[in-house]
């Protein structure tokens, strides 16, 4: 008999308002689910309690909106990927949007190893006045270091970002970030604003980009 050869899916998805509280675990559960009612031939996990195979990219920070996020997922046979795609949106709730579909090789390394970095767009309201934030900002990334606490240690965020920009749009002060995003160097825009004096509560952080190693 010949083994099964596995359709790997790559799947591109916005994450919206609405569920911008949901956190990783319960986004991977969410799409299980409807993954299961959407009856394609899924491809699961070997061992005593099997699951769905699956492989999201990167966790995104509870609070964080995304046009970016990115999963993997597995059939037992070859789908139409349209077909895929409105299956599988019709089992998401609205505010989970499919952008994208793709059939990818399945010796392509995994989005956890490839991916290392994110940009992000953080949209802040008009009682930030953009020249304060360009100086605050300009001063603490001269620093050779810039320390913060994270699970009781400290941690240097100050090599993890790769680049920075800030500008008006639609009449609002914007501030894009690029920082690592990866297993071992993980860049977070909201411990950068707490230490420009900025609430990440205030804001909207918009994750825009994954960038994945060739």
């Amino acid at each position: 008999m010949n083994p099964i050869t596995p359709f790997r899916v790559r799947i591109k998805f916005a994450k919206l308002e609405n569920l911008r509280f949901i956190g990783h675990l319960d986004l991977q559960r969410l799409f299980e689910r409807a993954l299961n009612r959407t009856g394609l031939p899924l491809r699961y996990t070997q061992g005593f309690s099997p699951k769905i195979r699956i492989n999201i990219a990167s966790a995104l920070p509870l609070g964080f909106i995304s046009s970016a996020e990115v999963f993997d997922f597995w059939l037992n046979a070859p789908v139409d990927l349209q077909e895929i795609r409105e299956k599988l949106q019709a089992a998401l709730p609205k505010d989970l949007q499919i952008l994208d579909i793709q059939e990818i090789p399945n010796q392509a390394p995994s989005l956890q190893a490839s991916v290392y970095l994110s940009e992000y767009s953080i949209t802040l309201p008009d009682t930030y006045a953009q020249n304060n934030i360009k100086a605050k900002l300009s001063h603490l990334l001269a620093s050779e270091t810039i320390p913060v606490e994270r699970r009781g240690k400290t941690v240097d965020i100050r090599p993890m970002i790769k680049e920075w920009a800030l500008f008006s749009k639609d009449g609002s002060t914007v501030l894009y970030l690029q920082m690592d995003s990866s297993a071992t160097s993980n860049g977070r825009p909201d411990e950068l604003l707490k230490l420009l004096d900025i609430d990440p509560a205030d804001v909207i952080i918009e994750r825009t980009k994954l960038i994945f190693e060739e």
